[in-house]
């Protein structure tokens, strides 16, 4: 059967389960359609309807990294004590969960994708184990640690070069200063995430207006999104973070082909309208090109932001 016919047929056969009470029946069904489509029609919203009237026995599945668990927070915040099973390459995956007060069962660790499948294929196994529910955007702040205070000068720009581990490198350090600079130079403020390693490579020198969100503890430094005005990132879970955030978030990408990260991350937040992507071929060859696209998205924010009119 086609995967397009197989998340209608699913669909429909969770719905009726629903509609006549067998709640815990139709569980495995919903989670076989956000599989096929991750946020098909009222899936995830129905999903969680049905689990919350069901016997709450069955084992509920977290895959990937922190982007990941980013869509899951939602649920579980509101569920932290459920049967909770993580299959992750965050190696800190312990700790963040802890640090939110959700009670995880089991946590399968995985390097690369091989690894990952294996783990899969053992759950599987498991009749009574399904992918956890995930939402597009946070209703309510996930994080109540105290970050920084309203910053002096508008607007206020976070950027994160890196990329997660299991989706490529950082962008080009070049294109990284220079964008730096530029926004410096505009008189805007740069919040800049990453590990203190990964911001070593750029050599920065200290200035009024750039702030480092660089704690060991990444909670810590996804707190810090709410101060920004915009975001511009790489493929990572900091630009999750604002997307679910409502934040105007601009994503740097090489131009290529990623079913999962375009339905997953991607084109949810574009059709919202809070995500723009520019998809390069060279960055390093397109430096100039690519600031000046962030610089016209910025300047328009900046009409938003310092209540300016053409």
């Amino acid at each position: 059967m086609n995967r397009h016919i197989k998340k209608y047929y699913f669909y429909l056969l969770a719905r009726g389960l629903s509609l006549f009470g067998f709640y815990d029946r139709s569980l495995p069904y919903y989670s076989k359609v956000i599989q096929f489509r991750t946020f098909f029609l009222d899936a995830q919203f129905q999903y969680m309807h049905a689990y919350d009237k069901s016997s709450k026995s069955c084992y509920l599945e977290i895959h990937g990294g922190i982007g990941d668990f980013l869509q899951h927070l939602p649920f579980m915040m509101k569920h932290p004590k459920e049967n909770y099973v993580v299959v992750t390459h965050f190696s800190k995956a312990k700790e963040f969960f802890q640090a939110l007060k959700i009670s995880v069962n089991k946590i399968y660790y995985y390097e690369n994708g091989e690894q990952h499948r294996a783990i899969k294929n053992k759950l599987k196994k498991q009749t009574d184990s399904y992918v956890c529910p995930r939402e597009l955007f946070f209703k309510k702040e996930p994080f109540n640690q105290t970050a920084l205070s309203q910053f002096k000068i508008k607007p206020v720009i976070g950027f994160h070069m890196s990329t997660s581990n299991q989706t490529g490198g950082q962008l080009d350090n070049k294109f990284a200063l220079k964008l730096i600079r530029t926004l410096l130079d505009q008189k805007m403020t740069v919040v800049l995430f990453g590990t203190q390693s990964e911001l070593k490579t750029l050599h920065l020198v200290s200035h009024p207006n750039l702030i480092f969100a660089s704690n060991k503890n990444i909670i810590s430094n996804l707190a810090v999104v709410k101060y920004c005005d915009l975001l511009i990132g790489a493929e990572s879970a900091f630009k999750t973070m604002s997307s679910m955030s409502n934040i105007p978030t601009l994503v740097y990408h090489a131009d290529n082909n990623n079913h999962f990260r375009d339905r997953v991350f991607i084109n949810p937040y574009i059709k919202a309208g809070v995500m723009t992507v520019y998809k390069y071929q060279a960055l390093e060859k397109e430096i100039d090109q690519a600031i000046d696209f962030a610089l016209r998205i910025i300047y328009k924010l900046k009409l938003n932001v310092l209540g300016l009119k053409n």
